[in-house]
Formats: structure tokens, sequence, C-alpha cells
């Protein structure tokens, strides 16, 4: 268990506890208001387990709400053109009708918006006039919303009604609830994400057999590998056109593509730094410190490392000034032979490589170890968290309907799945049935007619708003759980799929599958933000000016403009200039997530 884990687990007794719980499960509770949490204060909700009666699950899961219960949310929609059929709207369409006929939930909207900007300004404007918040909503600024007592704390509402499940999931990431988590009481509940981008490392395959060489496993092989690229003409056209790392640095070490984040990782137990934000990134020490990636001394030897490899010519000249879209387009254009990103990149970018030589093969192989034995990737676990206003009375009835998407994920051996959602959630919508197949996109590629398209356009549809809108839109989703299906699907195509998670896996195409496969083999390097509060009044105030300082540094060390020494010279400039109150800020948050 890491740092994090075992630190928060204190903290979380009401989630730990599920095991307890779950042999207690034998009342036949009824549906209910906000439970024993309902308008209590911070002071007087108990994380203990033993004093909440849990519900039976099984019984909870065929519960109907009689009369029915209306919830209220606010969302950010984007304009797709494949969201709702002809009539339908995000108020009322396919999910709201089962919604509200079968569990007795009527959905209501207080506001919908396009952009997140235009959401966090109508709750602001909310709280500063003191009216009404949505029910249930994503948690843009929790930290303020907590500090003037409007949300909801959830420790009993967790133990009483979340799916043992879901306990499980809780318990197993206790770190993504320390974003809404003061004092030991919890107020909001995190928006989990697959957890399958971490980066692997792309190698022209066939610029390796070409030089007779062997991918590789360290970095220090890496390096040679790289000089080879670089210096041995392996497209073979007789001139001095290659280079070995595509890799973009303008916004950081690490990005979404062409990132540097597995080369800190051989270096560092922190996470590649990015340039963008000073929340980004942090991790606890072995006392459980946070620590400040940026400004650790384990940064200077990888600075060392790339500098070498720019003074060389071993990664691409203009990678300070790219980001990660421009970075990737020499290795998708066929004049570098590495680059570091996650398992889709071998459909989208790096499949434009075979347009201009079919010949050509990108193969995804582990991220190489350190001279320490040390392999770490940038990965993030949860996109935000959904909060409740304090006033909302039903969240029983919002973890029944929680229960049962996240159901689809666990499998039919939880008690709140539905049959009915076995391949799909409504036929004609995110599926159909042609010749006694199940068919999920390519509709006109399948032979399905044209009339049974689930959209004249024969788009698939993407139901997000539908199905999720009291998850902000958003998924629910576990961490890893479609980890298996990566080999398994690779092996064989036609494999069954154990729940919606591998159903997601199993659409992939074959490049993607094995170099999914090749990630989850190295899921232990995964390293996650540690720093998820509001940015304190020093990091809004001195934030810009410390990433400058940051990004100017180790650009002007890996470009040669500075020695490698320079790095000492900058942290102590770092501090000075606000880095140490920053530094104060992000553990006095850090503790305030502990219980007291």
């Amino acid at each position: 268990m890491n740092q994090i884990g075992k630190r928060f687990l204190g903290s979380m007794a009401i989630i730990l506890a599920f095991s307890a719980s779950l042999a207690a499960c034998s009342s036949d509770n009824k549906p209910s208001g906000g439970g024993d949490a309902r308008n209590k204060t911070p002071e007087t909700v108990s994380p203990a387990a033993e004093e909440v009666k849990p519900v039976d699950h099984a019984q909870q899961a065929k519960i109907k709400f009689d009369p029915p219960v209306t919830i209220t949310t606010a969302i950010v929609q984007e304009q797709l053109d494949n969201a709702f059929k002809p009539g339908e709207t995000i108020e009322n369409n396919v999910f709201t009708k089962w919604m509200s006929d079968q569990m007795g939930i009527e959905v209501k909207f207080d506001f919908i918006v396009g952009k997140q900007a235009d959401f966090d300004t109508k709750l602001r404007l909310l709280l500063a006039s003191d009216e009404k918040l949505p029910d249930v909503f994503t948690g843009s600024f929790a930290a303020d919303l907590i500090d003037a007592g409007k949300l909801l704390p959830l420790n009993d509402a967790i133990e009483k009604y979340a799916s043992p499940n879901l306990k499980q999931l809780f318990a197993k990431f206790p770190q993504a609830f320390e974003p809404v988590t003061r004092d030991g009481v919890i107020y909001g509940i995190p928006r989990f994400l697959s957890a399958d981008e971490g980066g692997v490392m792309w190698v022209r395959e066939d610029w390796l057999q070409k030089l007779g060489a062997k991918a590789p496993t360290t970095i220090e092989e890496l390096e040679k590998l790289l000089e080879a690229f670089t210096k041995q003409d392996p497209d073979g056209n007789g001139k001095a056109d290659t280079f070995g790392l595509a890799v973009s640095l303008k916004d950081g070490m690490y990005t979404w593509m062409a990132s540097a984040d597995p080369i800190f990782g051989a270096y560092s137990d922190y996470m590649a730094p990015e340039f963008r934000s000073i929340t980004q990134f942090w991790n606890p020490d072995a006392d459980g410190k946070l620590v400040y990636s940026a400004v650790d001394p384990s940064a200077k030897p990888f600075l060392e490392t790339m500098a070498r490899w720019k003074k060389n010519g071993y990664i691409d000249p203009e990678a300070g000034v790219k980001d990660a879209m421009k970075a990737v387009e020499p290795a998708a254009k066929g004049t570098a032979g590495v680059v570091f990103g996650p398992n889709w990149m071998g459909q989208w970018p790096l499949e434009d490589t075979l347009k201009a030589n079919p010949a050509a093969a990108w193969k995804a192989y582990p991220i190489p170890a350190g001279p320490a034995g040390k392999v770490g990737r940038v990965v993030n676990l949860t996109g935000g968290s959904l909060v409740f206003s304090k006033d909302f009375e039903h969240i029983d009835a919002w973890f029944a309907y929680l229960n049962k998407m996240y159901a689809r994920q666990f499998g039919p051996a939880d008690p709140y799945y539905d049959p009915a959602f076995d391949v799909g959630f409504f036929e004609g919508y995110d599926y159909v049935k042609h010749d006694g197949k199940i068919v999920k996109n390519g509709f006109e590629e399948s032979g399905v007619p044209q009339d049974k398209w689930p959209l004249a356009s024969g788009k698939s549809m993407e139901m997000k708003y539908a199905l999720y809108a009291l998850h902000g839109a958003f998924t629910p989703t576990v961490p890893y759980l479609g980890d298996p299906g990566y080999s398994k699907f690779a092996a064989d195509p036609n494999a069954p799929a154990a729940n919606s998670a591998e159903e997601r896996v199993k659409s992939l195409t074959k490049p993607q599958l094995e170099a999914g496969n090749v990630r989850q083999t190295q899921s232990a390097a995964d390293r996650f933000n540690a720093f998820q509060g509001a940015p304190s009044e020093t990091m809004q105030s001195k934030g810009a000016l410390l990433n400058k300082l940051e990004s100017e540094t180790y650009l002007k060390i890996i470009y040669g403009e500075k020695p490698v020494d320079y790095f000492d010279e900058f942290v102590q400039e770092w501090k000075a200039s606000g880095g140490d109150q920053v530094i104060a800020d992000a553990n006095e948050w850090y503790e305030s997530t502990k219980k007291k």
C-alpha cells in the first residue's frame, strides 16, 4: 500500500468497516430521507460504522421510491449531435423515463451550461446570495463550500447506502476522498477514472529489426537506442534526418502524449512536474509530508540525462516549444523512433506512419527502469468529486441510482445488477440486435438496416448526458477493472467480457489491446497527485511566477544554457519567492484531510 493509503485509512473507519456491516445486512429498510447524516454538523457526525443501521442491499436494489422523489442537479453539457434522438433532450429522454418508471426518481436540472467557467460562476452566485444549491453537483471549489457549511456530511450515508462493492472500491482508493474530506468528515464522492492511460514506450519495431537491436529495459539501454536511431540511418534513406525521442517539454515534463514522465520516474519517487499549475504534482515522502516534485533533488539526475540527450541530438530540437500534438508529429511522420504515451496511440496518431511507409511498425514496450531500478509514470485517478447540498433529503435515492450504475461495472454478482442492462442500456440507443448479434458501432459496416440505426447519421450515441446526469455526465468507472481484458482479448478477440469495463476494452483495436496489455503489467508504477485541495492564497498569488521559474529553469538546463548545478540555485530562489509558503499551505491542507 502506498503512503497515501496508509495515512488516510485511519480516517476512513466508516469505509473500512464495510465488512462488519455486510454481516449485519438483514434489515428491510424502506426508502427514507438523508439518514443520520442529514443536517448534522462536522462536530456531531461520527464515522463509526456501528452507529448506523445498514440496509439490506438485495432488497434495496429492487425498491421503487413511492411516492416518487425528485433530485435536482446542474451540469456542463457539450453540444454534441449524437447525445439524443430527435425529440429527446437532457431533461426528457429514454433514461429519465426509465428513472421515473423503474426507480421512482425524477431528475430536474437547476441549470445547464456549456462551459465549466459558466458553471462555476453560477454556483458562486448561488453561494454568495445564500440561495438553494442543486442537490448534487460537481464540486469544483468544494473547499469553499465546506467552509461555508453548505455540504452534506456523507460518512453515515456511505455506510448505510453504498453497495458492498462500492465500499470495497472506496476502501481500495482512500486517497481519492482527500479533496472532499475535512477532519475525517467526508463531503463528496470521487468520480473515478479507468486509470488505464499510463504511458507505455512506443518503439519503431522495423527500425529495431533493421539495426539488429533489442527493445531497452533500462534508461541506459534506452540512451544507446536513441543514439542508434539518431546516427545509424534507421530509415535507410541515406540522410541524417532521424532522431531518437519525440517529446513535448513546453508545458512540463508530463503531458497527455509524447511525455517525459516515464524518464522522470526512472530517477524519482515523485511525479513528473507539470508547469501549468502549482497544484501539480505533489506526493508524500516517507514521513507523510507532501513534496513538490519540481524542486525535489531527484529531479537533478533527470535533468542531467535530458541535457545530455539534447546536446547529442537524441531528442527533438524543438521539444521545448512544442505541445503534445506538435511533439508527436515527428513520430507519426517517421522521423523519430521512440515516444511515450497511452495505449491508444497505436491507433492514432501513430497509424499515420503507415500511410507514408506501409512497412513501418510501432510496438509498445514497458517503460524502462532507472539506475536504481525505479519505474514511475503519471496517472490520473479521478475527475473531480460530486458534492451534495446540506439540504438534500434523498441521499438514499441517489445511492440507489449510483449502485445500479456501478453494478454494470462490477457484474451480475452485484446485488444492484439489472439483467435488463446485460448487453447495454437500451436497444436502439447504445446497441442494436442484428442477425443474432449485438452491434454497438459500425452499423452500416455490420449490415444493420438503416431504419434500425440509433441515429440517422449512423453515428454511435454518446449517452453520458442521459445516463449519468446525476454523476456529472461522467461514466461511473472502477479503476483498473478492465485490465484483465487487455490480455484476454489480445489472445482471443471473441472471449466473453466479464463486465462492462471489459466490454469497453474488447471494442479496442488489436494494437490498442496489445499496448494496453503491456501497460497493465506496470500498474505498480502508477503515481497519483496527492494534492487535490483548492489553491491557497499564496498559490494563487505566486503560482504563475513559480511555474514560470520552473519552466524556464528546466528548459535552460536541458538546452545547455545553464549547468545542471544551476538546479540548486533555482530551488533556493523558488522557495524564497513564495515556494516555502506554498509547501506549508499544501501540507496544511493535507493534514486537514486527516481525522482529528
